[in-house]
């Protein structure tokens, strides 16, 4: 049999079993495809894959579901970040600070201060909902972020500080807003 045959053969095997495929062998050999860098076999992949229709809830109901669930996770991710910077802070409390790491220490607690009023805000203004709430919702089954936000604001407590209200709205319209008006009007 010639290459030409093979190439022939093989053609009308993948025409037959490529829209057999479940959608878990499908999804496996697409990513294969990108590996391989195959775009081609790819396309085939994706044009061979039974086309449904399919009911769902109103659009702009589910934008806002997704969104506000990325938006309370990317918090968290960075509630943790603080946490843990915190943390390691109360280690070296004991030690002796100089005046120029103690100004970082106070820039470094009006930014996480400016960070959980800018989520508070988005949450109560922008989406209606308090904040304990929506974390509530996406991780409600976990409660230790919320005591996480409690400790924190109390290490924030000790020193007493205005807030910076511009470094409150950076946050609030570069990350929060930002992502919840161009994912939600898209």
């Amino acid at each position: 049999m010639s290459i030409k045959a093979d190439l022939n053969a093989l053609k009308k095997m993948n025409d037959k079993m490529y829209p057999k495929l479940s959608a878990d062998e499908r999804f496996k050999m697409v990513i294969k495809t990108f590996v391989n860098g195959d775009e081609v076999q790819r396309e085939k992949l994706v044009k061979s894959c039974p086309q449904v229709t399919y009911s769902e809830s109103d659009h702009a109901y589910t934008k806002r579901i997704e969104v506000s669930r990325d938006i309370v996770t990317i918090f968290i991710i960075q509630l943790l970040e603080y946490d843990k910077r915190i943390s390691i802070m109360k280690i070296l409390n004991g030690f002796n600070y100089k005046e120029q790491e103690l100004n970082a220490k106070m820039k470094f607690v009006i930014e996480v201060q400016a960070f959980l009023l800018a989520f508070e805000t988005f949450c109560s203004e922008y989406v209606g909902i308090e904040s304990k709430e929506m974390i509530q919702a996406w991780y409600g089954y976990d409660d230790r972020y919320i005591k996480k936000i409690e400790k924190i604001k109390q290490f924030i407590a000790y020193y007493q500080l205005d807030h910076d209200a511009e470094l409150k709205e950076i946050w609030l319209e570069k990350v929060f807003l930002n992502a919840w008006e161009s994912r939600v009007k898209a």
